[in-house]
């Protein structure tokens, strides 16, 4: 396969996330899925609490590592999206 086939299938699976609108929802639903661990770190660093600080970073290391766990903000984000962004009308239809 071409790479320049590849590069644009690549191109096109991440353009519905190019807008300011799903960077915020990707924001968001990384804040929902990793945020509660950066504020153990930060809680167990202010607060000398080796369990929060342990917690924490073992999270992090395991979302951060290429296992492919950074990715489910990516999955989130459209769900989230639909929720803040995208009205309904009266009869049920959306725009």
């Amino acid at each position: 396969m071409d790479k320049s086939t590849n590069w644009q299938k690549i191109k096109q699976a991440l353009k519905p996330y190019a807008s300011w609108k799903m960077i915020v929802s990707l924001i968001i639903a990384w804040a929902l899925f990793a945020g509660w661990a950066v504020a153990f770190v930060v809680v167990g660093v202010m607060g000398d609490n080796g369990w929060f600080y342990g917690i924490g970073t073992a999270f992090l290391a395991w979302v951060l590592f290429p296992n492919g766990t950074f990715l489910i903000p990516f999955a989130i984000a459209p769900f989230i999206h639909k929720l803040l962004f995208v009205k309904k009308t009266n009869k049920g239809e959306t725009k």
